[in-house]
């Protein structure tokens, strides 16, 4: 394994492309709806039949959209792997479509035409699937070495191969020493999950800064970044702690 092959940084687009992609993005609203969901989940979702919707399923590709025919038009995919679709603006009636990803998860969407600008979604999976481009990569290395070459993506901000973005939800907030740490994002890959947290010092007073405070069972790797012996009273800093992940199939 070489850093070349096992790290990418987002892939670079055609000016052609990028005009194409700006034109129908520009008839989508600007913030995008986060919402979660679990394996054959049927999602409420209101889309707009006047202007060009779109769905990203973060850290997966969407590969295929299907309806009842007539009912989704103008199709297009992204080479980040978003969604762009379109709805007939003569119907204004809920039908559901179905969206399936690269990494096989598959669920339905009850859709609600209205005019109006297009809508777009952000849509977090609940529970972890497989990854086999972020297993290979866990397992190309003895563990240690993994977890410091993991941990050097993450002070570079380019995650490895087959890792993706992560729902912070259910994480809780941390503290130890007087420092709190306030969960900020994650990111999985097969057999571990990294939540990036902000970490302040609220106190008037410098706190020692000590990794080992932040360790809990399960605990594979604590970094903070960037790095002080001391955090002084009202600063804050980022913690990273590594852990290992149960997966929808119960697999680690």
């Amino acid at each position: 394994m070489t850093n070349s092959n096992a790290r990418r940084p987002l892939a670079g687009i055609t000016p052609m492309v990028c005009l194409s992609l700006s034109l129908v993005a520009a008839h989508v609203q600007a913030s995008a709806v986060t919402l979660t969901f679990a394996p054959g989940d049927q999602l409420n979702l209101a889309i707009s039949n006047t202007n060009p919707n779109m769905i990203v399923v973060p850290g997966d590709r969407v590969v295929n959209i299907s309806s009842a025919a007539g009912m989704l038009t103008d199709k297009k995919n992204t080479k980040a792997g978003a969604v762009f679709f379109s709805s007939p603006s003569d119907n204004s009636k809920p039908f559901t479509f179905f969206v399936e990803t690269e990494l096989g998860q598959v669920f339905s969407v009850n859709a609600a035409p209205r005019k109006g600008e297009g809508r777009s979604y952000r849509l977090m999976p609940a529970t972890q699937t497989a990854r086999p481009l972020a297993k290979a990569w866990e397992s190309a290395l003895p563990y240690e070495s993994m977890l410091i070459d993991l941990n050097r993506a993450l002070m570079q901000g380019v995650m490895p191969e087959g890792y993706g973005p992560a729902t912070i939800d259910k994480e809780l907030p941390l503290s130890a020493s007087g420092l709190y740490a306030t969960p900020d994002a994650a990111w999985v890959g097969n057999a571990l999950r990294v939540v990036r947290y902000k970490l302040a010092n609220p106190l008037s007073v410098p706190v020692a800064l000590r990794e080992q405070d932040f360790w809990q069972p399960g605990t594979r790797a604590v970094m903070v970044n960037p790095r002080y012996n001391r955090l002084i009273g009202g600063a804050s800093t980022y913690l990273y702690v590594t852990r290992t992940q149960e997966r929808a199939d119960g697999q680690r």
